[in-house]
């Protein structure tokens, strides 16, 4: 049986790596900083990595599935978060060479 009182769930800030609290009923909050910050979406390496399209062109249509997380982020109130996610994923992999 599903609990109708909303369940709080702590998620991280990819922007500035805060936790942030983010209740089962809501879709995204916004952090102190100011980035949104979802409940479940993740993005998926194909929407930010440069490489996708070298890793995966063959099978997927790499263009337009970045293409649309970009409107995506942009009507979510975020339009650099394919950005950001990239510049934190290089700056992650600086950190551990």
């Amino acid at each position: 049986m599903r609990s109708a009182t909303p369940a709080p769930m702590e998620r991280t800030c990819l922007k500035c790596g805060r936790s942030v609290e983010v209740f089962s009923d809501e879709e995204k909050v916004l952090c102190k900083c100011g980035a949104v910050v979802f409940r479940d979406r993740v993005p998926r390496c194909v929407e930010w990595c440069a490489a996708a399209q070298k890793c995966l062109g063959h099978i997927l249509d790499v263009q337009k599935i970045q293409s649309e997380a970009r409107k995506r982020a942009a009507a979510e109130g975020n339009p650099h978060f394919v950005r950001d996610v990239c510049e934190l994923v290089r700056n992650s992999q600086r950190k551990g060479a």
